[in-house]
């Protein structure tokens, strides 16, 4: 999850460090990555991830945040009916490493 320097200091995120992002509808954890190319109040998960990869003993496992375990499907453009991933209020808080 890529965060502002500022709001990594105001929210007390380290790099690489565990973060947790809660919204109305879920809740996910990520890696931090600050970047400078944010501004302040925004944060952004990468697109296409949260899939379940075959492992090689038999089980999963998940690969990066999806994006609409967070999305509430009424939150959405009213024509498209496509998720406004772009627009998801969050409270986003560090995770003990």
């Amino acid at each position: 999850m890529r965060v502002s320097p500022h709001d990594a200091e105001q929210l007390g995120l380290s790099e690489g460090a565990p973060a947790r992002i809660t919204t109305n509808r879920g809740t996910a954890q990520a890696l931090v990555e600050i970047d400078d190319r944010l501004q302040p109040g925004h944060a952004a998960l990468p697109n296409g991830f949260g899939l379940d990869l075959p492992t090689e003993d038999g089980g999963t496992e998940r690969t990066g945040v999806a994006l609409n375990t967070l999305t509430d499907r009424a939150w959405r453009d009213p024509i498209a009916g496509t998720p406004w991933h772009k627009h998801v209020p969050a409270r986003i808080e560090p995770l003990p490493t």
